[in-house]
């Protein structure tokens, strides 16, 4: 989209008309936009803290020309530094215009694997705002994205214009697993290579409502590979043990779970049940390992923008398909009846005597 930017120091232009590629700024005299931000508290990857730097799209519009959006920012980087929020291309507030503001972080990053973008030619604010198309989720970008927007209007006004505040949003779900043994105390489970497999990896986002669509998947599923996401799985943390009790002179030994990290997937609700999750186990007592398998299952995930997920797994000897030792008693036992003694072998004398 190509851009004319006015600067004009000292004087006002005015114009009966801009199209909408023109940015009109009236007077450096007036107060330079300014930005501020907080993340909301359902914060994962990105809080508070961690977020340096996001990206701005805004225009505004004037009395009478409310169907001539004029772009004012395209993908603007704002960074933090020194506790305060600020950009290079500096914008100024012009007087009476009506603002709309929209933001997003991708890990303090742009994104790369999408278009993102304001529609001017739109006939409304809720058809202008900010999508971002083509987003891809997925084990080769693995990242937190954020959204903000500002857009009940905001007008412009002469001196002391407030800084544009945003309140930002996770919009992709959050998923985890947690493993868990109901293998017998002594036995250890190595858990590895923990993956979703044939999930929907790419979509388009649109702010209303927050919702996805466009759904698609970079790899359809196959013989041999399918769209996955990696959970990675902590070096000092990847076995899973019962608890063993501590007796007389013995110190027991705590409970062990593993938890993979965090993986950022679409927004799906799933119609069927085809999603998987694949992972390695090995099974050990001391450092014996008895077997090692490749265990999966599939369910149908209703993934929703902005929730975190964690599922518990229990590993027990029959999901890992091991043929457990057990017992059973003889058919010709006869704990019912007592064969006779014989008591003719051996003379025995008792001799009782009243005290």
């Amino acid at each position: 989209m190509k851009k004319s930017i006015f600067f004009m120091a000292g004087c006002a232009v005015a114009l009966a008309s801009c199209t909408q590629t023109d940015v009109l700024e009236e007077g450096v005299q007036s107060s330079a936009i300014g930005f501020e931000n907080a993340v909301s508290k359902e914060s994962r990857a990105l809080t508070n803290t961690s977020l340096n730097k996001f990206y701005v799209y805004g225009y505004y519009t004037q009395a009478g020309l409310e169907g001539n959006p004029v772009s004012v920012f395209d993908g603007e980087p704002v960074s933090l530094a020194d506790g305060s929020w600020g950009y290079t291309n500096t914008r100024y507030w012009v007087p009476g215009a009506t603002y709309y503001f929209y933001a997003y972080s991708c890990e303090n990053n742009a994104v790369t694997n999408a278009s993102a973008g304001l529609d001017l030619e739109g006939d409304n604010v809720a058809e202008r705002a900010l999508t971002i198309d083509g987003y891809t989720a997925n084990s080769s970008h693995q990242h937190d994205l954020i959204f903000a927007t500002n857009d009940n209007g905001i007008i412009g006004k002469d001196t002391d214009n407030a800084k544009v505040a945003f309140t930002f949003k996770h919009i992709l779900s959050r998923v985890n697993v947690k493993f868990t043994s109901e293998f017998a105390a002594g036995y250890d489970i190595v858990v590895k290579d923990v993956k979703l497999e044939n999930i929907v990896d790419k979509g388009n986002f649109d702010p209303a409502g927050t919702t996805w669509s466009g759904f698609s998947r970079t790899v359809e599923q196959t013989e041999t590979e399918a769209t996955q996401i990696l959970l990675s799985v902590p070096a000092d943390g990847n076995v899973a043990s019962k608890a063993i009790p501590a007796s007389e002179g013995v110190e027991g030994v705590a409970e062990k779970t593993v938890t993979t990290g965090n993986g950022y997937v679409i927004p799906v609700q799933y119609q069927n049940s085809h999603v998987r999750l694949v992972f390695d186990i090995e099974v050990k007592q001391g450092n014996d390992v008895m077997l090692a398998r490749t265990l999966s299952g599939s369910w149908q995930p209703k993934w929703v923008a902005g929730m975190g997920y964690t599922y518990n797994v229990k590993i027990s000897g029959d999901a890992a398909n091991l043929d457990p030792i057990v017992f059973e008693t003889s058919e010709n036992m006869n704990l019912d009846g007592w064969n006779t003694g014989n008591t003719d072998a051996v003379e025995m004398n008792f001799n009782f005597s009243a005290n």
